[in-house]
């Protein structure tokens, strides 16, 4: 009855697509962590803003849940909806002209669409996540960190204004300056106050090229020192880090990526970069690209694991928490102590991303509180399809990190490669 409500005349004036096709419920009945399945009534795929509000209304008034979805990178199901409706954002993908600082985005377009579109312009946003096939109005949602997060803090501290469909249905613009409240509260809630439906992303000069040092490490502290030294004195342009099962079998090797960005030909200065660091000499890696191509470093393995499969069908139980930095240490040595490259899966990695967290003033984006420094921590986990008992070990373990942040004042992140979506369905916009 409520399936016919709906395709019926019961959103009038949409302009876009409401399907309930069987292809296309099953598609928006999974996502990427392909772990959880929850089928919904019907599909939107909105031509504009306003069929987004349409549909928002329409579910406060007859009690169903409305979720937005994005590029469907989500792990736990959050941009699935049983018994409701899914609004496919991937249709509102337009990214407009840039401006001097800034460029005016559809919140379905994808990070590789706003660098296409920015680039040729000489200008690139402040903080870009590592995948670029995430969405723009899924990253907001959820915080977004990036490499340069040390200094511009994340993607949600890079917005200039939003335009939202809050929980009333109501469209609403709002920056620092207009309905700030709502502004406060769509940033890194997880879609809690509203849909985002575009944003004003603010822009910087584009470098010409990228120099990238991969720089190794044995000793989780001395790694850990090194990338806080780094971030402090801002001497790189991007700070990240991985860790990896050594090659002997015999613990992790800790690899600091670096990038300093710079207009040829004007060389870096490797020698002072490099200085004070602790990292194993001899053992590092270095290449120069253009920096367009720095940013898609991470196309080539989305590549191989598509080209496997993996990508499309195997579960992606993903774990990430952010710590207060004097606890980092602690808390994910234990964690990889007890890893093994079996647990981590096919494709599987170890993210470790400082942030001064004085940097992240989104007031309510996820942050380590009460530390100078904030260390996102991340399992990206691959359980091969057909291994239920993998997947449950795998889960069993990332609850246990949640535990053990939790315990220590830290707190859980969706994963930088996930679209967190928001469920709408009743209350209003907020008011403080």
């Amino acid at each position: 009855m409520v399936v016919k409500t709906i395709v019926g005349e019961a959103v009038p004036g949409l302009r876009g697509v409401l399907s309930t096709r069987e292809a296309d419920l099953d598609a928006a009945a999974r996502d990427f962590g392909n772990r959880v399945r929850r089928r919904p009534l019907a599909v939107l795929r909105p031509a504009d803003a306003g069929d987004v509000a349409a549909v928002v209304r329409f579910g406060r008034e007859h009690g169903i849940t409305v979720v937005p979805r994005g590029a469907g990178h989500a792990v736990d199901g959050q941009a699935q909806a049983r018994d409701g409706i899914v609004v496919d954002l991937s249709s509102l993908d337009g990214v407009g002209e840039a401006g001097p600082d800034a460029v005016a985005v559809d919140a379905g377009a994808r990070w590789d669409a706003v660098a296409d579109a920015v680039l040729p312009a000489g200008l690139t946003p402040l903080v870009l996540p590592d995948h670029l096939g995430l969405t723009v109005g899924g990253t907001l949602s959820a915080g977004g960190f990036g490499g340069t997060s040390h200094r511009h803090g994340c993607v949600a501290d890079t917005v200039r204004d939003l335009e939202v469909v809050a929980r009333s249905g109501e469209r609403v613009t709002c920056s620092p300056t207009e309905n700030a409240a709502l502004f406060d509260a769509v940033r890194g809630t997880q879609g809690e106050h509203g849909i985002v439906t575009r944003a004003t992303l603010a822009l910087t000069r584009a470098p010409g090229a990228a120099r990238r040092h991969l720089l190794p490490y044995r000793d989780l502290g001395t790694f850990l020192a090194d990338q806080r030294r780094l971030i402090e004195d801002g001497r790189f342009h991007h700070v990240e880090g991985q860790a990896r099962p050594a090659g002997d079998g015999e613990g992790w090797v800790f690899v600091l990526e670096a990038m300093a960005a710079f207009d040829p030909p004007h060389e870096p200065d490797d020698r002072a970069l490099l200085a004070g660091l602790s990292h194993r000499r001899g053992a590092e890696e270095t290449e120069t690209t253009r920096y367009g191509d720095f940013l898609r470093r991470a196309a080539p393995l989305e590549a191989r694991l598509r080209d496997t499969g993996s990508w499309q069908d195997d579960p992606h139980p993903r774990c990430n928490v952010l710590l207060p930095g004097r606890h980092a240490e602690d808390v994910i040595a234990a964690t990889l102590a007890g890893l093994t490259a079996a647990d981590m899966g096919p494709g599987g990695g170890v993210l470790l991303y400082p942030v001064p967290t004085e940097r992240i003033v989104a007031p309510h984006a996820p942050k380590a509180a009460g530390d100078a420094v904030t260390v996102l921590f991340g399992l990206q986990r691959t359980a091969p399809r057909g291994d239920p008992d993998a997947l449950e070990r795998m889960l069993r373990g990332n609850e246990a990190l949640r535990e053990a942040a939790a315990a220590v004042g830290g707190v859980r992140y969706t994963a930088p490669t996930a679209f967190h979506e928001a469920r709408v369905t009743s209350g209003t916009p907020p008011t403080t």
